[in-house]
């Protein structure tokens, strides 16, 4: 079983300010905050399983998203890569043009 405090504060990142983190977290996972807020600091006596598969399934959502945008920031670094490379010269960067190419496509 993972730990369910760790997972609350991932999926509240950033951490400061603590509070608005911790508002953060709850809504993802669809906690009320005073029950996020006793699992965050470890206070709460007990865990019910619904509750650990909604903050895991939040967890699992932010991560995928994280994901997909680092995926999205790289299609446009390299397109604008692309660009600046057949501007300057692009018969001397045919081969670096041809590289950025076929990467994208690989993404794709």
């Amino acid at each position: 079983m993972t730990d369910i405090a760790a997972d609350l504060r991932e999926l509240g990142e950033p951490l400061r300010p603590v509070k608005r983190a911790i508002e953060r977290a709850a809504k993802a996972a669809g906690l009320d905050y005073w029950r996020a807020f006793d699992i965050w600091y470890r206070k709460a006596r007990r865990i019910e399983s619904s509750e650990c598969v909604a903050v895991a399934a939040a967890l699992d959502k932010k991560r995928k998203e994280a994901a997909r945008n680092e995926l999205h920031e790289l299609r446009t670094r390299l397109v604008r890569l692309e660009s600046l490379l057949a501007q300057s010269d692009p018969d001397f960067h045919r081969e670096a043009i041809a590289q950025t190419r076929q990467q994208l496509r690989q993404m794709d």
